[in-house]
């Protein structure tokens, strides 16, 4: 799950206004889930999956989680959320919480091993993240909307939501950034980042990055004629960032898992787990620029190693398949 840069991070609010919801705080908020439920709740998954909770354990220093019921517009705010994102837990006219995004996951079977169901819905918290230990600011709204020039009202939230609209720009207008806004509500008066709310880089960010800069040079998106080609010079690469690139990626290898799906490289098999990493790339099996609509991860996208990604995209005007990859390996084989 990539981190969110200083200009596209976000807050999200949650609220725990009733007695199920307060119930809901110490079991995984207050205190840490269990590490034995977590994984157990996961036990089919792959390998790619068990390293990105083994990476929450540690950056979270447990596991803090909080979820949303499948109902209005829940998923599609929890589509938006991005690892070191903010995160507010809100009630009785108080902002109670603060912590930032680590991963999430889709999993109503832990859902329910945490937290069970709604009674009244009977539909339990499945759209889960992840967070960092939370950390107790009560801070009351009155107390914020002051701090924003905002009226209470606007500052007194329902359900899960994405802070948009006014109250963004009224952060932004009077702290200049999301992190000063942050600084302030936490009582921090240091430069960046709290100690407490730091959220280590994550190495799978690189790959996702790396592999769109694959996708760009293969195509040939660097002018020669405007920088020359010299040996050892720098070569300065633009590419755009395509929206929820690295959470396509992740799904990619949940479904796909990190094997080449052309000539079968497993690079943790080769240099061992602990070098390797998962690494792998993820080919879209289209020229990034022609996505009108969604990627579907399953089909759209494929794991390829990085000889077989730089084959894949050996001419300039047209993607190679995979069917026909494999077939030039066997007929080289003879």
């Amino acid at each position: 799950m990539m981190t969110q840069s200083s200009n596209d991070q976000q807050i999200f609010v949650f609220t725990a206004a009733n007695t199920k919801a307060q119930e809901n705080l110490k079991k995984s908020i207050d205190n840490s889930v269990k590490a034995k439920k977590v994984f157990e709740s996961f036990e089919e998954a792959g390998k790619p999956v068990h390293k990105r909770l083994e990476r929450i354990l540690e950056d979270g220093n447990g596991f803090y989680a909080w979820g949303a019921e499948p109902r209005g517009h829940a998923p599609a705010t929890w589509e938006k959320m991005n690892r070191g994102d903010y995160v507010l837990g809100y009630y009785g006219k108080t902002y109670h919480y603060l912590a930032r995004v680590l991963d999430t996951f889709h999993n109503p079977t832990l859902a329910t091993n945490i937290w069970g169901t709604n009674e009244n819905t009977r539909q339990t918290w499945e759209y889960m993240y992840f967070l960092t230990e939370p950390l107790k600011i009560d801070r009351p709204v009155s107390w914020v909307a002051d701090l924003l020039g905002l009226d209470e009202a606007s500052l007194m939230y329902q359900g899960f939501n994405r802070m948009v609209g006014a109250n963004r720009e009224a952060v932004l207008s009077t702290h200049g950034t999301i992190q000063n806004f942050i600084n302030q509500l936490l009582g921090y008066h240091g430069d960046g980042v709290s100690l407490q709310l730091l959220v280590p880089s994550d190495r799978s960010e690189e790959v996702a990055e790396s592999s769109l800069q694959v996708d760009q040079i293969a195509h040939g998106d660097v002018d020669e004629e405007l920088i020359p080609d010299i040996e050892g010079r720098e070569r300065i690469i633009q590419h755009r960032r395509y929206e929820r690139s690295q959470r396509n990626r992740e799904r990619a290898i949940e479904i796909h898992d990190t094997v080449c799906e052309v000539c079968g490289f497993d690079f943790d098999k080769v240099y061992g787990f602990e070098h390797a990493d998962s690494y792998i790339e993820i080919h879209h099996v289209k020229p990034l620029s022609e996505y009108e609509g969604e990627v579907d991860p399953a089909t759209d996208l494929v794991p390829l190693c990085a000889n077989c990604h730089r084959m894949a995209h050996r001419r300039k005007t047209s993607v190679t398949s995979i069917d026909k990859l494999k077939a030039m390996i066997e007929e080289s084989k003879g």
